[in-house]
């Protein structure tokens, strides 16, 4: 399918945004220092998964932008399915780790709740888009990849939106902020992706696809059981 310049030009750009504000989000965990920590923490430990959890969320940005480049996909489906495999081995473990994090918050429900929910969702979107995978139900892969990396970008569109809320309402209490942009780093997130998904047509062909061959396969063997 041809790329138009349009569409290459929104990856480029979304793309470069994307990659600019998750680099800009790990570094001050780059020197391993807990005094540069943004949360508060409970100690060292709590510390590691919180690093662990950053760094592996960091490479599943990276390898998931690739993923939506589709001369990426025709030219070069070896590295697609590398970077794949990538992106699946950083969403799993780092959305286990969300988890682990969002109960050790210092912050209580406020802020552990949408942390747990957005994490909860990144796992299953993972699942299903790696099942999708190896069953070879490309369609469905595709739908859950944009759903999954919705989710991977929350990281990115929380720091937007705790931006512009904190510009909006400078004198709102700023744990509210905080607990509003995780909301809505995701729940916007999904809402256009669900939006893009059905606005390209993705899912018109599913279920047709998805009950043909079952259709056949029993056609298939009532005929042989009358034979």
């Amino acid at each position: 399918m041809k790329t138009s310049w349009g569409y290459a030009a929104w990856l480029a750009v979304s793309g470069f945004v994307v990659l600019a504000i998750t680099a800009f989000a790990a570094s001050a965990y780059v020197t391993l220092d807990m005094a540069q920590a943004r949360p508060g923490l409970h100690g060292p430990v709590h510390y590691g998964l919180l690093v662990a959890h950053i760094f592996t969320g960091t490479v599943a940005v990276l390898a998931g932008v690739s993923q939506f480049w589709p001369r990426l996909r025709a030219r070069h489906p070896r590295v697609h399915r590398v970077l794949g495999r990538v992106y699946f081995g950083a969403v799993l473990p780092s959305s286990v780790l969300g988890v682990v994090c969002a109960q050790l918050s210092l912050n209580g429900l406020a802020a552990s709740g949408p942390l747990t929910v957005l994490s909860v969702l990144w796992f299953a979107s993972a699942v299903h888009g790696l099942r999708t995978a190896r069953r070879r139900q490309f369609g469905a892969h595709r739908i859950w990849m944009i759903r999954g990396f919705a989710l991977t970008g929350a990281a990115v569109t929380g720091r937007l939106w705790g931006l512009l809320l904190g510009g909006l309402l400078p004198e709102a209490d700023g744990l509210l902020v905080f607990a509003t942009a995780n909301w809505l780093s995701f729940v916007v997130n999904l809402l256009v992706a669900e939006w893009w998904i059905q606005s390209r047509g993705y899912t018109r062909d599913l279920p047709s696809a998805a009950v043909s061959p079952s259709i056949s396969s029993r056609s298939a063997q009532s005929r042989a059981s009358v034979a």
